[in-house]
């Protein structure tokens, strides 16, 4: 997939160009972002997601390493989120 970023100016009528956009062959989907906020606060969430989990990761392998508990066999990860309809 290809994506091409478009800036409009602000006198521009963004859902005329859009539809033009849409007619185009090869277009599969338009968005409209005002600012790029969407964008700001989709790479936000992810950002955030991406650093909790990492740090929960981390805690639990120096935990693990101090002996405070034993760390999961795949298999036993996969049967947790089999149990909880992750997988």
């Amino acid at each position: 997939m290809t994506q091409i970023l478009v800036t409009l100016n602000e006198d521009v009528a963004t859902q005329t160009v859009r539809k033009a956009i849409e007619l185009l062959r090869g277009v599969t989907s338009t968005m409209v972002f005002q600012n790029g906020t969407k964008a700001d606060n989709k790479t936000a969430r992810q950002q955030k997601y991406v650093k909790e989990t990492l740090e929960r990761a981390f805690d639990e392998v120096k935990r693990a390493e101090r002996g405070e508990h034993q760390l999961k066999s795949d298999e036993e990860f996969m049967e947790e989120l089999k149990a909880e309809g992750l997988a």
